[in-house]
C-alpha cells in the first residue's frame, strides 16, 4: 500500500512540476519563434564620406529559398533598381551585396529588430559607415 502511494505522489509530483515549468523558447533550445517576414520597402540614412547624408530605399521580396531584393539611393551612387546579391537572412541578421555606379561592391550585414534594421555598410575598399532602416509604412 505504502507503494502505491509512493508511486501517486511522485506522479502528482512530477505533474506539478510539468504544469508550472516556463514554456521553451527559441533561445533555450526549446521550439523556434515565428518565422519574421522582413519583406516590403525599407528606408534607410547612412553618412557618405565626403558626399553627406544618403537616403536608401531597399525592396525586400520573399523568395522561394530566402529573399531577393533591390536597392537604389539619394545621392546617386547607386543605379536604381540595382539588385541584391548574396542575400542571406539567418539568425535575425539580414546580410547581402551590391555593386555602385562606379562598379564598387559595397556589404551591408542589419541586425532585424521588428520594424527597424540597424548595422554597417562596408566599401571594397574598406571605408565602413553605420545604417538604419525602417520598414515604410503602406
Amino acid at each position: 500500500m505504502k507503494s502505491h502511494r509512493l508511486i501517486v505522489c511522485s506522479f502528482l509530483c512530477l505533474f506539478a512540476l510539468a504544469l508550472f515549468a516556463p514554456a521553451p523558447n527559441a533561445q533555450s533550445g526549446g521550439a523556434t519563434q515565428r518565422p519574421v517576414d522582413i519583406s516590403g520597402t525599407w528606408v534607410g540614412t547612412t553618412e557618405v564620406p565626403d558626399q553627406g547624408t544618403d537616403q536608401v530605399t531597399m525592396v525586400l521580396k520573399k523568395a522561394e529559398n530566402g529573399y531577393t531584393g533591390t536597392i537604389a539611393d539619394s545621392l546617386a551612387v547607386i543605379t536604381p533598381g540595382t539588385e541584391l546579391r548574396e542575400v542571406s537572412f539567418t539568425d535575425g541578421t539580414l546580410s547581402y551585396s551590391f555593386s555602385l555606379t562606379d562598379g564598387a561592391i559595397v556589404t551591408i550585414k542589419l541586425k532585424v529588430d521588428d520594424a527597424k534594421m540597424t548595422g554597417e555598410w562596408t566599401h571594397q575598399e574598406g571605408q565602413t559607415g553605420t545604417i538604419v532602416f525602417e520598414r515604410k509604412k503602406a
